[in-house]
């Protein structure tokens, strides 16, 4: 039922928050606590994000202190007082500031000091650390008037700073068996954060310990809690595996406890110290922890990275970075086919796009290069995305896959690593000509010719493509030339197609003149218009639906208004990567329908009609209220109805 669904989809939800108070990047450490001493477990984690917060405020403070104490502090200006010197607008208010924050700061500091005695007080919030009242709203009354302004501007800046470094634990849990998720949000590119939220994992095992509890929970053990197990807990499986995999194929380098250690003869983990080991040992060790872990980052980048300078990649990976990875976006996927792939569906390619800029910064922060292989997967998950934009309805936290997949295609675009595809180049060709006698050659040639002799083809080999259309086969990366001649005749193109334009059939192909086409016998020049835009599709390639638009416009007595000539509304263009040609291509059309608009402005156009789904979603860029004040887009069902 509805009710259930939104009910099961609720924790994910609250959980878009976590996600995007962060990079999405956090630390999970799921613990198994006896059902009887759950309570305990949460007030420990309660008193661990207490004395967290507590920490975070003090940094605050002390922030606040460097920023009050260095000096040249900002001011704005005021017209009685602009004349007036800094040291004597400031006065006393800087030494006012700095006492606040001490005493603030003392004030908080006892109550990180005696947390074990104050904690309930703490927990149910009679005493709170607060910026709001106990530094900002006193602050505000010291720096009151429009020349203080600016301080208090950086003072709220540096709250949202230090705050963005803040690491609290987040809970959520199975009922019934006591596995107990703990979540620790962080910044991966805050070292310091990443510090204190392994100093907090530390904490989190302890209690969990000593509550009769174990800290291999459902996720296991990963690489994040190897260092918190005995090695009288490792020994049983260090045995196994040494048993079924004695040459360490298996997960080379994980699972175990710095594998250079094991006897070959099989015997489980030895206490010889590091330190006792050769330097060139020690420093050829595959540990399996978080010793030698990488975490790539935009944040660690600056300017020095190359492909920071000439790409987008960090805006794709913005774009991506708050997904929950909860799947709800896999059944409107047309590209989601679990009988052929699992790896297409929008949450999959995400998981892809995002493990592929890590090896992306990687490459350019280790000087390696980025590796041709990384653009070809990189271009392989751009592929298969229709961009239908389904994705962005079910998604609670909104990231549309086709914007990102066009981003991905500009992107290869602009680094010349987009793979030339004969197809595409002359489809494009044919959408962007504008010159009649270009666009009629090329007509005639893709759809005279090309649509007929693909349809004949199919015929031919339909036994051959009933096969593939029976059992398809599973689809990673790109399919070899034969798959794809037999996709190619598998099914037949639209046939029956009209041999000319609906601009040729009309004789509206010069762009010098502005069609308006109307019933004479019963319209008039104060009769309603409407801007028709047929775009490409429904006017060069089915130009059927185009005549069929306007002869339904013809038949409820409006007058229909054309653009001049053969126009895009530049969608493909995006679609396809080409997005420097369609932000020109979108500017020409603008500029002109501005043109338009003014030479017909005694019409009053309200409606701008559309027959295309991708052309209704590009024009709501083109700001149509600006062109014609007051106008509406809407598709030509809806207007009929």
């Amino acid at each position: 039922s509805p009710e259930a669904r939104k009910k099961f989809w609720l924790d994910r939800k609250r959980t878009a928050a976590i996600s995007r108070h962060t990079n999405a990047f956090k630390i999970n450490e799921d613990v198994v606590i006896p059902l009887p001493r759950m309570a305990e477990y949460t007030d420990g984690i309660e008193r661990i994000n207490i004395e967290l917060s507590l920490r975070n405020k003090l940094k605050l403070c002390d922030a606040l202190e460097d920023f009050f104490l260095r000096g040249n502090l900002p001011l704005g200006r005021q017209d009685d007082a602009h004349e007036i010197p800094s040291a004597e607008l400031l006065e006393d208010r800087v030494a006012q500031a700095v006492a606040l924050v001490d005493e603030v700061r003392a004030l908080w500091s006892g109550w990180l000091r005696d947390v074990e005695t104050l904690f309930p007080q703490l927990q149910d919030h009679t005493l709170r650390a607060s910026w709001k009242t106990q530094l900002r709203a006193p602050l505000g009354e010291i720096f009151a008037g429009a020349a203080f302004q600016p301080i208090m501007k950086e003072a709220q800046a540096i709250h949202q700073r230090v705050l963005k470094g803040r690491v609290w634990v987040a809970l959520h849990m199975h009922a019934g068996d006591g596995n107990v998720h703990t979540n620790l949000p962080v910044n991966s590119d805050d070292y310091d954060m990443l510090q204190t939220a392994h100093e907090a994992v530390a904490r989190i095992m302890v209690l969990a310990r000593s509550l009769d509890g174990v800290i291999s929970g459902e996720h296991g053990i990963g690489i994040t809690k190897l260092e918190f197990l005995t090695d009288d807990e490792l020994r049983p499986f260090a045995e196994y595996k040494q048993r079924i995999d004695p040459d360490g194929r298996f997960n080379k380098g994980k699972l175990l406890r710095n594998q250079e250690l094991l006897a070959p003869a099989g015997q489980a983990l030895q206490a010889a110290s590091i330190e006792k080991l050769p330097a060139h040992s020690r420093r050829s060790l595959m540990y399996a922890d978080l010793t030698n872990a990488y975490t790539p980052s935009f944040g660690l980048m600056g300017h020095e990275s190359l492909i920071m300078q000439q790409s987008d990649i960090g805006a794709i990976a913005d774009s991506v970075k708050d997904c929950l990875r909860c799947g709800k976006c896999k059944p409107v996927c047309a590209t989601h086919v679990p009988r052929a792939s699992l790896l297409y569906s929008p949450r999959n390619k995400i998981l892809a796009t995002s493990l592929l800029v890590e090896a992306f910064l990687y490459e350019e922060q280790t000087r390696r290069g980025v590796s041709i292989k990384h653009w070809q997967e990189f271009e392989d998950v751009a592929d298969h995305c229709t961009v239908c934009h389904k994705c962005y309805t079910p998604c609670p936290v909104k990231i549309d896959f086709g914007d990102v997949t066009m981003n991905m295609r500009n992107l290869l675009r602009k680094m010349g690593k987009k793979t030339f595809r004969p197809g595409n180049a002359l489809a494009m060709t044919m959408l962007n000509a504008t010159n009649p006698d270009t666009i009629k050659l090329l007509r005639g040639a893709m759809v005279g010719v090309g649509f007929k002799a693909q349809r004949a083809v199919v015929d031919l080999l339909r036994a051959v493509g009933r096969k593939q259309t029976a059992h398809p086969p599973a689809t990673v990366g790109t399919a070899a030339l034969k798959e794809q001649v037999i996709h190619f005749v598998n099914k037949k193109l639209p046939g029956g197609l009209p041999k000319k334009t609906a601009r040729a059939l009309l004789d509206i192909e010069d762009k010098d003149y502005v069609p308006i086409i109307r019933n004479p016998a019963t319209t008039t020049a104060e009769t309603e218009a409407v801007f028709y835009f047929p775009g490409c599709g429904s006017e060069r390639l089915f130009s059927q639906v185009g005549l069929a638009t306007q002869a339904m416009l013809w038949h409820t007595g409006v007058q229909t208004v054309l653009p001049p000539g053969y126009l895009c509304c530049g969608y493909p263009q995006r679609g396809s990567g080409q997005s420097d040609k369609a932000e020109k291509m979108i500017t020409d059309n603008r500029v002109l329908f501005h043109r338009v608009a003014n030479t017909l402005n005694y019409l009053d156009i309200k409606t701008v009609v559309v027959s295309c789904g991708t052309c209704y979603d590009q024009l709501q860029g083109y700001e149509f209220d600006k062109i014609f004040p007051g106008s509406r887009i809407i598709d030509i069902h809806e207007y009929l109805l």
